[in-house]
């Protein structure tokens, strides 16, 4: 997984007097630093501003998405989220925790665009163990699909933390600390390449906010003098006393952003902020982006006239989402599948069922029958087959199946005729309302969503009689893919 990655051969040049012969251990270079991160506070500066602003008169609202693996677990975003809740009374952290535990890298990357879109944030805060390439394309989905502020966390202390290899090829045959191999050198181990070069890269390439867990884990430990399975129940998850530590970890270096920052550090242009139409008037908007919601103190359905682009919101492919699929009953965590590929152009409210008959004892190979709720049967198909329907509407790739993996992770399968469930729905419209401590609500009223990233129109009508309508915000994702 790590093979390709060479330091810049130039290096070779510092090398050359020692060059009589290729086994002379020596010739060394300086271990390359890899890119520093932003500063967290400049990185996250939209999120910064939101807390620094709200006040008892006039509370803000912050939506915070944790997203990856087992390691995301409630068992430290839920004290977590308290501790901030107390820490800042006037922000509502309107907060969703969808991560997938056992899902890898490649596996979450299957799940990662459809679940953006379900919950599209203010804040992701994000940490997922696997391929490294995998990792990148789901920064790459965060930060071409939302306008959200990102952090990514390094790994916490599972093995004794090790210097940061110098990869690539060097002049010697003995691999200095922290390396392996001859001649040609990589981290020894995957957790330091991770966290000590590849997440700061990444963090470096795509304006992230990087939390230090590893260095300040280790720290930790360093201090009290503790074997690091102190901290660790069943590898990699850690104990009581570890989960009270990672979200203490996270706690104290976000509360230190919060206190260094003025609340007016410039905001990235992603997120932009227009001035609401009078009750009972049309407005013409133009934004650049591919998100375009209303915040208001009430329900907007029914007390607007809208199109975008021509369109009314129902005739926009982004405003109709498909929804995870039904949980695996032996491991309740998953999705049967990973994802479905609903045709786009599909704008109805439907809902589908999968039966799998002739299960293989590992569940690697079996059939399916589809139905739909609207249009009755839909086709039949293998697991280890791409598979469209004879209507159009469904796609599954093979690789998406989990129930193999369910049989490897719980040693237990599913029955026969067992039956899988997904759903289409509008999703543009009134979302659910955020209630404030002293009273009043904030609802957010989507207008357009998943559009193409690029410049649109829109045109809207506000009833006499709608909610007081506070702004307008349009969201252009930083990377154009």
């Amino acid at each position: 997984m790590m093979s390709g990655r060479f330091a810049p051969l130039a290096k070779l040049g510092k090398c050359l007097p020692a060059l009589s012969f290729l086994l002379i251990a020596g010739c060394s270079t300086t271990p390359a630093a890899p890119p520093s991160p932003p500063d967290p506070v400049k990185a996250i500066a939209r999120t910064l501003s939101i807390i620094r602003s709200a006040t008892p008169t006039q509370p803000r609202v912050l939506r915070v998405l944790f997203y990856g693996q087992s390691i995301s677990a409630p068992a430290w975003t839920d004290p977590a989220l308290a501790r901030l809740r107390e820490a800042y009374p006037n922000v509502i952290f309107d907060a969703r925790n969808m991560a997938l535990g056992g899902f890898d890298a490649v596996r979450l990357e299957r799940n990662a665009e459809r679940d953006i879109a379900e919950f599209t944030p203010d804040l992701i805060v994000f940490h997922v163990y696997g391929d490294h390439r995998a990792y990148e394309r789901i920064i790459q989905l965060f930060r071409s699909k939302t306008a959200a502020d990102i952090i990514v966390q390094t790994d916490h202390v599972t093995t004794a933390v090790e210097p940061i290899c110098d990869e690539g090829i060097h002049l010697r045959w003995s691999p200095p600390p922290g390396c392996t191999g001859h001649i040609r050198f990589k981290q020894a181990k995957w957790e330091d390449f991770m966290s000590r070069t590849w997440v700061p890269t990444m963090a470096a390439k795509y304006d992230l906010a990087m939390e230090p867990r590893r260095d300040r884990w280790d720290a930790y430990l360093k201090a009290r003098n503790l074997p690091i399975k102190a901290l660790i129940a069943d590898m990699p998850h850690p104990n009581e006393r570890g989960w009270k530590l990672m979200a203490g970890l996270f706690t104290t270096w976000f509360e230190s952003l919060v206190a260094r920052s003025d609340g007016k550090t410039p905001t990235s242009p992603a997120v932009t902020t227009l001035a609401p139409p009078a009750p009972g008037t049309t407005q013409r908007y133009t934004f650049e982006g591919n998100r375009f919601e209303l915040v208001a103190a009430g329900a907007l359905n029914g007390k607007l006239r809208v199109t975008v682009d021509g369109k009314a919101p129902q005739d926009l492919d982004g405003c109709w989402l498909t929804s995870r699929v039904s949980r695996l009953p032996n491991v309740p965590d998953w999705p049967a599948l990973a994802q479905v590929r609903i045709d786009p152009s599909y704008h109805k409210e439907d809902n589908w069922t999968a039966t799998v008959t002739h299960l293989d004892p590992k569940q690697e190979s079996f059939d399916f029958t589809l139905t739909s709720r609207l249009a009755g049967p839909d086709g039949a198909g293998k697991a280890s087959e791409p598979f469209t329907s004879p209507s159009g509407r469904i796609a599954i790739d093979p690789q998406d199946w989990i129930l193999a993996y369910g049989v490897v992770k719980s040693g237990k399968g599913v029955p026969e005729g067992y039956q899988l469930h997904w759903s289409r729905y509008f999703m543009c419209g009134d979302q659910a309302a955020v209630a404030f401590p002293r009273g009043g609500i904030e609802q957010r009223h989507l207008i357009a969503t998943g559009l193409p990233n690029g410049r649109h129109e829109v045109e809207m009508t506000v009833a006499a009689d709608a909610p007081k309508i506070a702004e307008i915000r349009a969201y252009r994702p930083p990377l154009v893919n």
